[in-house]
């Protein structure tokens, strides 16, 4: 995950496991929820932990961390269509902070497209499995994401997906554009050696980042040396 991005795992009483979550079901799919509040995701657990509504869900994630509510294998009433796909077959995710939205709530769904594609790659989920609380009840969740446009959504996900590392061997130039690095002109400042992530390919250079998903600088692999 992100730096400074905590993953907890908290127990599950067991006679919550019974009104909320009992069975065990083969899971096929992950569903997007957005939690129409300002609650931390530690709170948001904990609300779900000490009421009795039949209401729950596998993971909060919010901008410093990400929660587990119960086990990815237990099915969770989360999607509002009863005994249907959403809530008997899909990992329920609630990205926290939506109703002030602002950085909070965008580090939050930073960290839920890291949680996505650690549960894709384990599950070997297709983007095509990511779904939306919408499509299977018409509610209109997760409501900011759906406002910033879940296109774009799906496409953070999609590049994290295809995200590739990149090792320096030794300290290279960078460089601010490829026309540069192709040129060793105007060199900007200087990367250590170490792991990076490859942002983006054009004409044999290489833009590396620290950051999944996230442009760095550019570099000529030449120099890699």
């Amino acid at each position: 995950l992100h730096d400074g991005t905590e993953d907890m795992q908290l127990c599950i009483e067991s006679g919550k496991i019974k009104v909320a979550f009992a069975d065990i079901t083969n899971k096929d799919g992950i569903v997007i929820h957005n939690t129409a509040n300002d609650a931390s995701a530690r709170n948001e657990r904990a609300y779900m932990t000490n009421n009795d509504y039949e209401t729950s869900f596998h993971y909060a994630v919010d901008d410093v961390e990400i929660v587990q509510g119960i086990e990815e294998d237990r099915n969770a009433w989360h999607a509002g269509d009863g005994n249907g796909v959403g809530n008997r077959e899909g990992i329920g995710i609630e990205i926290c902070y939506s109703l002030s939205g602002g950085e909070r709530f965008d580090k939050a769904e930073d960290n839920a497209v890291d949680l996505i594609v650690d549960i894709m790659n384990r599950h070997g989920f297709s983007i095509e499995q990511v779904t939306k609380h919408q499509d299977y009840s018409g509610k209109y969740c997760p409501h900011r994401t759906l406002d910033n446009g879940w296109e774009g959504f799906i496409n953070k996900i999609q590049n994290r997906l295809n995200v590739k590392e990149y090792e320096l061997l030794v300290s290279v130039p960078v460089y601010m554009n490829v026309k540069d690095a192709i040129g060793g002109d105007n060199v900007v400042g200087y990367y250590d050696s170490g792991i990076y992530y490859i942002f983006n390919e054009v004409d044999g250079m290489i833009n590396i980042t620290k950051n999944k998903g996230i442009p760095g600088a550019w570099i000529n692999p030449n120099d890699n040396k």
